[in-house]
């Protein structure tokens, strides 16, 4: 059942997703922020479903895709170059979020690369708030999901009665 629900939420997400997109015709990033989602709800403590990798993913790649429109052109040869670069940055940074390498491509194809970009950016900081949004809503509806947080210390003993105790019975 819980994951019944964390999926129909990150469906939700997917939709919602679509359909501004539709409304700022940018429907070519829904594909790579879909994927996305699908990442965040399969593993949400998974190494590529980190907000921060999908973030700075998603900008480090938008980044190299402006780079390529604007300096070198979208011929074949130049996105065979970023898409390289891309994975060795991605790499180098420790950032790796597969979906976001098709941003390049999609806005190499963009009639606006900078527009595109901008919609992008704010598409995937809705869909980190979504994501936080539905992290919350499943552990409200879920709470025996929640991971335990493991105590500091024993709530009877202090530090230092533990150091007194281990000397004196040392």
């Amino acid at each position: 059942m819980q994951a019944a629900v964390r999926w129909a939420l990150y469906i939700l997400g997917i939709e919602i997703l679509f359909l501004v997109a539709l409304q700022t015709n940018q429907v070519g990033v829904v594909p790579p922020l879909a994927a996305s989602f699908v990442l965040l709800a399969a593993n949400p403590q998974g190494v590529f479903a980190r907000p921060k990798t999908v973030l700075l993913a998603y900008v480090l790649v938008g980044h190299l895709g402006l780079l390529n429109s604007v300096f070198w052109g979208n011929n074949l040869f130049c996105l065979f170059v970023m898409t390289l670069l891309a994975v060795a940055l991605l790499a180098t940074v420790p950032c790796i979020h597969p979906p976001a390498i098709a941003i390049l491509f999609q806005l190499s194809k963009a009639p606006a690369p900078f527009q595109t970009y901008l919609i992008m950016v704010a598409l995937v900081g809705g869909m980190l708030g979504f994501h936080f949004a539905a992290q919350w809503f499943h552990a409200q509806v879920f709470p025996e999901s929640r991971p335990n947080p493991l105590p500091l210390a024993e709530p009877n003993q202090s530090g230092f009665s533990t150091i007194f105790s281990a000397i004196k019975n040392g």
